[in-house]
């Protein structure tokens, strides 16, 4: 079972930003994990720790290798990765400026003249000035810690912003790879139905010519025939549309996926994996853990805003060197320096810093809530997959028994028909019954496959 650090996972990680501030107090929110639930109602009664690995990824290597191209060539990925380098970019600015140390240098000539060339008394002085200037403001609030800790957190949220859009874009392709698998089961089926119509047809146009069957049991065969044409037709058509999507995701152009390798046999359905507890998803789900870093991001930037109202106390030096003879311009003589300690304080600003942290505390407050939100989410999703794969199992059986009996049924009136002990119409039924059975159970058998699938995406299982 998880331990109770686990369980009342992280409220510490705001721990460092309060403290960060000596005199700013944090904005005060309700806990978005208050209440938590300890177990998934459609989940085992005891759980035991969350699989890591994603059974699918083991049952279908080719699933793996989409994939690993996905990650390799979609430009939407691409994009994401590009603003979390942006994200952690201006984090390190932010970090770089939270030192407040600030050293410039300064070099010139400068020419100086009087009186009127014309009358021949002018004069024209030259010197040369060279120095260097510093500033250091103590963070004595908070400020610039907290402003540093913000552009951090914020980096962390586009990471999480990323990882979410792979695993979209990554699922996208699993349900893309499904729907071709269900659209060839389905084409075999169509298939198969066609070779027992075919076998038929030849059975029947003996028994016709020699008196035993009419015309009007060769129309509903051939009505049959056209429907399992037009089946067939939708499958491949199906088929296509899987396998465009799938270029699409894979960066368009030539590639694999323009002919992709066999797909997995009829037979493919891994177990589920194990839920393991609703907070697992806190460590799991990347837009569980995104919206929980803009919470964090928005505590930041409060403190930042209640720490830009107190004053600061900038300490500035200068060192310069002047001389009109700049080879005696490095000598002590010309050298001059100050250093000074100030108060800078805001006394009236028509109320701009207030209102700004008043605006930066309702911010913590919608971060919040779309945490929660989030988690509730989070939770919703799981629960209603679990739920549904649950129904959908028992579905399949029962949808597999179905067209095992139809296809027994089918046989024994074919039998009986060879045997003229039946009419044809009856035969024909009985494959119509048997092929609407098969293929409600291939139906049934694709949404087990996304189901399981679809659990592993809201569970955050990495893939």
């Amino acid at each position: 079972m998880p331990s109770s650090r686990q369980q009342h996972v992280r409220w510490a990680y705001l721990a460092p930003l309060f403290l960060s501030a000596c005199a700013v107090q944090p904005p005060q929110y309700p806990n978005p994990e208050a209440d938590w639930p300890k177990r998934f109602h459609h989940g085992v009664a005891e759980v035991a720790p969350a699989n890591v690995s994603s059974p699918w990824l083991t049952a279908a290597p080719s699933l793996a290798q989409l994939f690993t191209a996905v990650r390799a060539a979609n430009p939407e990925r691409e994009a994401a990765l590009a603003r979390w380098a942006k994200a952690a970019a201006l984090a390190e600015a932010a970090q770089a400026q939270a030192g407040a140390v600030t050293i410039t240098a300064n070099a010139g000539v400068t020419r100086s003249g009087t009186g009127a060339a014309r009358t021949g008394q002018a004069s024209v002085d030259a010197t040369t000035q060279a120095g260097i200037d510093g500033q250091w403001t103590p963070d004595l609030f908070g400020r610039r810690a907290a402003a540093a800790r913000a552009a951090a957190l914020q980096a962390e949220a586009a990471h999480w912003a990323a990882a979410h859009l792979e695993r979209q874009l990554l699922w996208q392709a699993a349900q893309a790879y499904l729907d071709a698998i269900a659209a060839r089961a389905q084409q075999a089926v169509s298939e198969r139905q066609m070779a027992i119509v075919a076998q038929s047809r030849a059975l029947l146009d003996a028994r016709i010519a020699a008196g035993l069957a009419s015309e009007r049991e060769r129309a509903q065969l051939e009505t049959l025939a056209a429907q399992l044409a037009a089946q067939r037709a939708q499958a491949q058509a199906q088929y296509a549309v899987a396998v465009e999507r799938l270029v699409t995701l894979t960066g368009g152009g030539e590639g694999p996926w323009r002919d992709p390798p066999p797909l997995s046999a009829d037979d493919l359905l891994p177990p589920p994996p194990d839920p393991g507890t609703p907070i697992d998803l806190l460590r799991r789900r990347p837009d569980v853990r995104e919206v929980e870093r803009q919470l964090a991001a928005a505590v930041a930037s409060a403190l930042e805003a209640r720490a830009a109202q107190y004053p600061t106390f900038p300490l500035t030096g200068t060192l310069a060197f002047a001389a009109a003879n700049p080879a005696a311009m490095w000598q002590m003589s010309a050298a001059s320096w100050a250093l000074a300690w100030n108060l800078s304080a805001t006394l009236f600003d028509g109320g701009q810093l207030a209102a700004e942290a008043r605006a930066a505390d309702a911010a913590v407050r919608e971060a919040a809530a779309n945490y929660r939100a989030a988690l509730v989410a989070a939770l919703g999703e799981v629960e209603q997959t679990l739920a549904q794969l649950h129904a959908n199992d028992a579905r399949r059986h029962a949808l597999a028994a179905a067209a095992q009996a139809a296809e027994r049924a089918w046989q024994l009136l074919d039998a009986q028909y060879r045997a003229g002990l039946v009419d044809y119409a009856l035969v024909l039924d009985a494959q119509r019954t048997w092929l609407s059975a098969e293929a409600a159970y291939q139906t049934a058998l694709a949404t087990s496959r996304n189901d399981r699938l679809l659990l592993e995406y809201h569970l955050g299982v990495p893939w």
